[in-house]
């Protein structure tokens, strides 16, 4: 084993006190203590220098690391490109917007406007407080400002017994004056009922 002269470094013999090069007293300095040194420092002398239990947490720790480096890359790989999106969402075509309608349709598949809407429901709204014949309700309902196609389809749409109404405004005259029965029957004829219409009504009440 030689020593090592610790001031330049130069192989002397094992037996040698002295450097040969530069005279300075070894000392006892050899390769092998040397060696010891140079194997403490850097990384080999770090992990050497490690328990049995702090090599297995750096193991583990290096370990996640790597994972973790690993779990990013995939993720960065996967990811959809954000112009690519954004173009295909520009590109992406819209359906033209439906123009809005004032009509419905009823149960028997037929296109109902607002119009004749309002007016079943004010031809409903006359019949519950009044009596009224077919026609003449149609001319109420002309009077409040729809048309004959609007009017016809509102009272049509009341299904209103008409000999009934007959009957009701029969009696309702009666109420308040006197008829002969003929008379009763001209004047429910004037009101739009039909002969036959007006015949029944009068009966029912008795006259």
């Amino acid at each position: 084993m030689t020593k090592i002269c610790p001031k330049c470094k130069t192989e002397n013999s094992d037996n040698a006190d002295f450097c040969q090069n530069c005279g300075t007293e070894l000392k006892g300095s050899t390769d092998a203590v040397n060696s010891n040194e140079t194997s403490g420092n850097g990384v080999i002398g770090f992990w050497n220098k490690q328990s049995s239990r702090g090599k297995l947490g750096i193991g583990i720790g290096g370990i996640c690391c790597i994972g973790l480096i690993l779990i990013i890359a995939i993720s960065a790989f996967m990811a959809p490109d954000a112009t690519t999106t954004t173009t295909n969402l520009n590109n992406t075509p819209t359906s033209p917007s439906t123009p809005s309608t004032d009509t419905s349709t009823n149960s028997s598949g037929t296109s109902v406007t607002a119009g004749q809407e309002q007016a079943a429901k004010m031809a409903q709204s006359y019949l519950n407080t009044m009596a009224f014949s077919r026609s003449g309700l149609i001319k109420q309902l002309k009077y409040e400002g729809f048309t004959q196609q609007e009017a016809e389809y509102g009272v049509d749409q009341t299904n209103a017994d008409w000999n009934a109404q007959a009957a009701k405004m029969a009696q309702s005259y009666l109420d308040s004056q006197s008829f002969s029965r003929s008379g009763l029957i001209e004047q429910l004829e004037f009101e739009g009922f039909t002969r036959q219409q007006a015949e029944y009504g009068v009966q029912a009440t008795g006259l």
